[in-house]
């Protein structure tokens, strides 16, 4: 009978220590649902930051051309100038 209790009490104990360790996986998955939440959330705003940046440099891209050109034509028209003294 002592044999038995014995055997009750190992098999007890090992229940015990799954217990605390299925509970120590509880708690970190747990915290990593916290993080990868935290993490999406980050990804969200940066992704629209990127697009403000995009949509941002592609109107300066465009200022940037019309410069360009306005500057072309001024020379141009300084080359002209210069021609005609």
């Amino acid at each position: 009978m002592s044999d038995f209790k014995g055997l009750e009490q190992l098999i007890k104990q090992s229940f015990d220590q799954q217990d605390k360790r299925l509970e120590r996986i509880e708690d970190m998955l747990t915290s990593l649902i916290k993080i990868v939440g935290a993490t999406n959330s980050k990804v969200d705003q940066i992704s629209t930051d990127i697009t403000s940046v995009k949509e941002g440099q592609v109107r300066q891209d465009r200022i940037l051309e019309s410069l360009a050109m306005r500057s072309l034509e001024q020379e141009s028209e300084l080359r002209e100038l210069k021609r005609f003294k």
